[in-house]
């Protein structure tokens, strides 16, 4: 447990809390933005969906980041520690984070008088932030590319603002329609990228 809680904090620290940080400041600056106070359902699920879905694509991104580095790579695949346990070490983290900041929003709002299921706008935020910042972190595990992750996420959410309907179960911004049936489906969806996305750097260890 030692050796797996050292490879967290020092992945947190030395190579993840610059993303954290600017995830936290873009967190704060929307607050600047947008209203937390007296919204109803639907106003306090477009606050969720449009400003912070981001989160997701800034916590998940760089999870594989220090491993584009081709001497970094090959010092951790030496290790005792498969990268496969590495790589779920961060994880983790990635969702502890994402479930920190939706928590502390959702709390905000209901403290400024908003009214909503929390229960139902807690689940489809985690859901859609997780799915989306799920495709970055896949992309950057196929391609080795952080950048090339964060601009395929990015197209898929600038692509919802005018196709979501499009999109079935996956498209983005449903709660701001009144539906949330999709966040099963959207959470299986991220739990299988991001499977796939670990599977494919192990591989890619052996190889």
């Amino acid at each position: 447990m030692e050796r797996y809680l050292k490879a967290g904090s020092s992945f947190l620290c030395r190579q993840y809390a610059p993303h954290v940080l600017v995830m936290f400041l873009f967190c704060c600056m929307s607050g600047f933005f947008v209203s937390l106070r007296n919204l109803d359902a639907l106003q306090a699920a477009k606050v969720m969906e449009m400003y912070f879905a981001f989160t997701g694509i800034l916590l998940f991104t760089p999870l594989f980041m220090p491993e584009q580095d081709m001497d970094i790579f090959l010092l951790k695949r030496s290790k005792a520690m498969p990268l496969w346990r590495l790589y779920l070490i961060r994880l983790l983290e990635a969702v502890t984070l994402l479930t920190l900041v939706i928590t502390v929003f959702i709390l905000l709002m209901k403290q400024g008088g908003c009214v909503f299921s929390a229960r139902n706008l807690w689940l489809g935020a985690f859901a859609e932030i997780l799915f989306l910042g799920s495709i970055g972190y896949f992309v950057s595990a196929v391609t080795n590319q952080v950048v090339l992750g964060y601009m395929v996420s990015i197209i898929y959410f600038i692509s919802n603002i005018g196709a979501s309907k499009h999109l079935g179960i996956f498209g983005l911004f449903q709660m701001m329609r009144g539906e949330y049936g999709f966040a099963p489906v959207m959470l299986l969806a991220a739990a299988i990228l991001a499977v796939v996305g670990i599977v494919i750097r192990e591989k890619r260890a052996w190889s």
